[in-house]
């Protein structure tokens, strides 16, 4: 690792998730971007070497669109996989074995084999299956005049789209949650002593894709998991691993950003009571409403990729095998993309420009669809609750990689 061009010493601890324990830490984000927008950070860990920190929009996005030189496959998208030591080989190998830690051309290969199903022609068709299920979580909702609200409402939509999406049996519904909530929280996973159970939750999870896909391949139906199981590439079906990666990513990827987004949304607006009088008052702000959410909350908070050779950004040198960690909660604050970047503004120009879903060839295929659920949640939550009040500070869920909350009790 040659001298950082900017060098301003080590600041913070962003691979440590207590430092995102009140959320993500804007300030020091603030302070990266305009004192070291590429940034060497050591890392705490024994077996890891450290890590460039992105903070710049413009150059998120550049290296997002360059796999050549910036790799999501060498070795994977996670900060760190764990001590190589007592890492679990099976779980280790379903987290790089899936889309979204390839690169082109295996990537566009399996990318365009599920493709279809996130059309927006296919997202049309499950649009008032969605927002029957909206009202039906609102009207049951409504019989309480205090609740919790992720629990009640927010992590039950996108929970319920991606199982009628994959055909998840309605008996499995809640224990898929169950898992997820454990295999999210990063509290949880970095406690040895709760490697056991870590590993047995992996396992089962695994175990509940693999009869799936031995199920869907006896007896083909038109959902996700049927395309997935009988699709042949080079003449075969997809390895296990991969079958295994699949799962994974569709559970974790398809649940939390939503969820947290629509969770995120329904504090932003309360704590900006003005922003959510203009959607009261012209409900035609909505959709670009969607977008102001996934660009305040980032429910995803970084993406890593791997230098495949020596580089170089903003001048300073990177070499072969570098890791670079790519902060979008920090891109989508960036002051020199976002006007009032702080201000959380539902009629804002430029929230369109927000790197949510990733950019380049890794922009989440589920892109439409999450905002789709976000959009209609609130198109119906502010018809029918306008005066929906949040009266409880959030839970969060411990981690740097997910900005996620647990409970959020609100009073209609």
């Amino acid at each position: 690792m040659t001298k950082p061009v900017y060098d301003i010493g080590q600041i913070c601890e962003l691979d440590q998730w207590e430092t995102f324990l009140n959320g993500q830490p804007h300030d020091i984000f603030t302070r990266l971007r305009k004192e070291a927008p590429i940034y060497w950070h050591e890392e705490q860990l024994p077996f890891e070497n450290g890590f460039w920190a992105l903070t710049k929009h413009e150059d998120i996005v550049r290296v997002s669109k360059d796999p050549q030189t910036f790799s999501s496959s060498q070795p994977g998208i996670l900060m760190t996989y764990g001590d190589p030591e007592v890492a679990d080989p099976a779980a280790t190998a379903a987290l790089v074995s899936n889309m979204i830690a390839m690169d082109p051309p295996q990537h566009t290969v399996y990318r365009k084999m599920v493709s279809p199903k996130f059309s927006p022609r296919s997202l049309k068709d499950m649009e008032d299956g969605l927002r029957n299920k909206v009202k039906e979580l609102l009207d049951e909702a409504s019989k309480q005049k205090e609740f919790d609200f992720v629990t009640e409402i927010s992590e039950k939509i996108p929970l319920w789209v991606l199982c009628e999406m994959m055909g998840i049996e309605e008996s499995q519904r809640q224990r898929v949650r169950e898992i997820v909530n454990k295999l999210t929280d990063a509290s949880s996973s970095q406690n040895p002593d709760n490697a056991i159970e870590i590993w047995v939750n992996y396992m089962e999870l695994f175990k509940m894709g693999r009869d799936m896909i031995e199920e869907r391949r006896k007896n083909p139906t038109d959902d996700l998991m049927s395309l997935v199981a009988n699709t042949e590439v080079e003449g075969e079906g997809l390895p296990q691993e991969l079958l295994d990666g699949f799962m994974l990513l569709m559970v974790i990827a398809g649940n939390e950003t939503t969820r947290n987004t629509i969770t995120g949304g329904l504090i932003a607006l309360s704590q900006n009571p003005e922003e959510r009088q203009k959607l009261i008052n012209d409900p035609s702000l909505m959709s670009n409403a969607a977008d102001e959410m996934l660009r305040w909350v980032s429910s995803v908070i970084y993406m890593r990729r791997t230098a495949a050779c020596d580089t170089e950004i903003r001048g300073q040198s990177i070499k072969k095998g570098d890791k670079l960690i790519l902060w979008y909660g920090a891109a989508n604050r960036d002051e020199e993309v976002f006007k009032d970047a702080h201000l959380f503004k539902v009629d804002r120009e430029d929230a369109a420009k927000h790197i949510a879903f990733g950019a380049g060839q890794h922009l989440c295929l589920g892109h439409r669809l999450g905002k789709l659920q976000i959009k209609i949640l609130y198109e119906e939550l502010l018809a029918r609750f306008p005066n929906i009040e949040v009266i409880s500070e959030p839970t969060r869920i411990p981690s740097n990689f997910l900005d996620g909350i647990s409970h959020l009790k609100v009073r209609i």
